[in-house]
């Protein structure tokens, strides 16, 4: 399941990925609403998903892959502050249940009513460019996010991705060093590529060999790598888990 929980702007992947093919009236501002009359639960949070492209002739089945949609109105966004724990909590359960859940939260900013999003997370990954503006504007926000995940005991969950600048790209070794946060991954600048994800463009025929897809595969895998090595040194068995393949 893929939340759409950055309050700065409207869905992307309906209108990009998805092509326009479903409108905004289900996900993340009318679940705010409904969980406001009645609470919120996994039905209410189910009730609220669609299927994402390729799995749109596949209403019910769980096992395939789902969105939340991002809020349609930014304005409505700045009045959801209580509602960010609840839904950590309901997605939380997804998780145990065997539900592989990816929030897209966008900026983080001080003071952030979505913190409980990422206090609640098995892995918090931020993503930066490896230059000096944008690793000097990282810093603040990457130290509040730090002491609320250490509040928390989740400290280790925390990571960087960085995407490929132009020029000037410091190294993963210098960053880790600076900023004592683990480099989980890095992305290339490859725009063809990802405007399969972004606009739904087709496939190409080496879609899979592209250093996108390649990078894509290994964070993955290095994300999955930091929770079983976690969970393992904690004595917690992970949640079994349906075994999910590249789409």
């Amino acid at each position: 399941m893929v939340v759409e929980a950055d309050t700065s702007k409207p869905s992307s992947v309906i209108p990009g990925f998805m092509q326009g093919q479903l409108d905004n009236s289900r996900g993340l501002l009318p679940l705010a609403v409904q969980a406001q009359r009645q609470g919120l639960s996994s039905d209410i949070l189910w009730e609220q998903v669609v299927p994402l492209a390729q799995d749109l002739g596949r209403e019910g089945d769980q096992r395939g892959k789902y969105l939340l949609s991002g809020i349609s109105n930014t304005g409505a966004g700045k009045g959801m502050t209580g509602f960010w724990s609840d839904l950590a909590i309901v997605l939380s359960q997804q998780g145990d249940s065997g539900v592989d859940v990816i929030v897209d939260a966008g900026r983080y900013v001080p003071g952030d009513p979505r913190t409980p999003l990422m206090q609640m997370s098995d892995s918090v990954v931020v993503l930066t460019r490896p230059v000096l503006p944008d690793l000097g504007a990282l810093i603040g926000q990457l130290d509040e996010l730090k002491e609320h995940l250490v509040r928390v005991g989740h400290g280790d969950h925390l990571g960087l991705v960085l995407m490929d600048a132009v020029v000037g790209n410091y190294s993963s070794r210098d960053i880790e060093r600076q900023l004592g946060v683990p480099v989980l991954g890095k992305m290339p600048w490859d725009p063809s590529t990802a405007a399969v994800y972004s606009l739904g463009v087709p496939k190409a025929k080496k879609f899979k060999r592209t250093g996108l897809s390649s990078a894509l595969t290994a964070l993955a895998a290095s994300v999955d790598t930091q929770i079983l090595d976690r969970t393992k040194r904690l004595g917690i068995r992970p949640a079994p888990k349906e075994e999910v393949t590249q789409a």
